[in-house]
């Protein structure tokens, strides 16, 4: 049935063994992914290299195994691309063999610039929106942007967020995938007809606006209601008490509602390994995405729902947390120095940088562990308060590590104009490398 797709694969795979994968990669991505100063990472056509050849073999692996997924694989425009986009969400690959995804193949051009929105993905968290790039020239980058969704009337539909990224080095016609991931707070359902309106940016200059892709949601084929699993179990970790709500298993996703204590005497941040695993060992992990509010925390997880498992546990060994007291940070800005920091001396060094112009703010060092060092996390929450009470916000910040006499040290940059500031100044911790470790294993289903 898929003769002349198995013969391209089969060439493909002949080349894929050609390709040289060196024995440092991971200390390669890692250094690559991290921006920490006089760094370089894996040279770009090297990374490209290395990222193709991973694909092809799930790829290869994925379409022997499952002919739903290489029917999709060789008839939908653009497939390969969105393959390429999903392969670590195990959830998504199985919703995308499921048939739990619709096609779209709507262009657009404009400016030398082809935008396709190629399929979707919906169910009542979210819809995944993939599409592809190809441009008549080079660009240094190019993004997305002026993104929203609209009703027929040309209305915006402001409930809904959208999660995107951006694409550098654009090569002319070189085709570039990516995923628009729209989300509501209230879980409002997507409408059956919108339109979904979007520009495209260099950097942040909008150089075509107002593209516009009209799109019919099939219904029948995003039926699928979302599969409720109540807990309400509470366990002790470090003294620290946890209480499992329940799961809600979406087509797409997974959330997992839990609950802290105000007896609780630690903050807790967030959950290293935390994964979802069933009667064969399968996991299905934590994609990363969190909503916090208070007391109550929601984590987010690839799907498992085609997968029906008899059994089903939560399974971690360690997260990290902080006394609540030692939750405020106070910094002598005239100084450069710390006044006030948790009792387990993490942060090392701190300073304000004056002489990066755009990147001119406040700069610390905390040191981490093991855990860490591929994990972006913000320390603070977003806010300073200066010696007069006066409250400064930022939401420009850089991350980057360093090595110090064997010490991981991760750095955090706040952009901002601190002359602005009275010392000493105030920020609350929002996330630090300080941990709990005990494994843990709680049955759900």
């Amino acid at each position: 049935m898929f003769e002349k797709e198995e013969r391209k694969l089969e060439e493909g795979r002949r080349e894929y063994e050609k390709v040289e994968i060196p024995r440092d990669i991971d200390d390669y991505i890692r250094s690559g992914i991290r921006k920490g100063k006089k760094r370089t990472g894996l040279p770009s056509w090297r990374v490209g290299m290395v990222a193709a050849s991973i694909l092809l073999v799930i790829f290869f692996t994925t379409i022997k195994v499952s002919p739903v997924f290489a029917n999709y694989v060789s008839t939908i425009p653009g497939m390969e691309r969105i393959v390429e986009l999903i392969r670590n969400n195990k959830g998504i690959l199985s919703a995308v063999e499921n048939d739990y995804l619709q096609e779209v193949g709507i262009t657009r051009e404009e400016n030398g610039i082809s935008l396709t929105i190629d399929a979707i993905i919906v169910d009542e968290m979210q819809m995944l929106v993939f599409y592809t790039l190809e441009a008549d020239r080079d660009w240094s980058s190019l993004r997305l942007g002026n993104i929203s969704l609209n009703a027929e009337s040309g209305e915006r539909l402001e409930q809904y967020g959208v999660g995107f990224g951006s694409h550098e080095g654009i090569k002319k016609g070189e085709k570039v995938s990516g995923e628009l991931q729209f989300t509501s707070p209230d879980e409002k359902s997507i409408p059956e007809n919108f339109i979904l309106k979007t520009g495209l940016k260099v950097n942040e200059a909008l150089i075509v606006d107002d593209l516009l892709f009209p799109i019919k949601v099939d219904s029948e084929k995003f039926s699928a209601i979302k599969k409720d699993i109540y807990i309400a179990k509470t366990i002790e970790v470090g003294s620290q008490f946890i209480y499992f709500e329940k799961i809600e298993i979406h087509p797409t996703r997974i959330a997992l509602f839990m609950d802290f204590p105000e007896s609780n005497t630690h903050e807790i941040f967030r959950f290293d390994d935390i994964a979802l695993e069933d009667e064969k060992g399968n996991r299905w992990i934590h994609d990363g995405a969190h909503i916090n509010e208070e007391n109550k925390k929601v984590l987010y997880f690839h799907s498992n729902y085609f997968s029906e498992p008899e059994k089903l546990d939560i399974v971690f060994s360690s997260f990290t947390a902080l006394p609540k007291e030692e939750l405020e940070v106070l910094i002598d800005l005239d100084s450069e120095r710390f006044l006030k920091v948790p009792g387990d001396k993490r942060f090392k060094k701190v300073w304000v940088e004056k002489d990066m112009g755009d990147m001119n703010g406040l700069y610390v060092q905390v040191q981490i562990d093991e855990e860490d060092h591929d994990y972006f996390f913000s320390i603070f929450n977003g806010s300073i308060t200066d010696a007069e009470g006066t409250v400064f916000e930022y939401n420009t910040q850089s991350y980057g590590v360093a090595d110090d006499s064997g010490l991981a040290l991760y750095e955090q940059g706040l952009v901002m104009d601190t002359k602005k500031m009275v010392s000493p100044i105030r920020l609350k911790i929002a996330d630090y490398p300080s941990r709990m470790r005990e494994h843990v294993r709680l049955n759900v289903k």
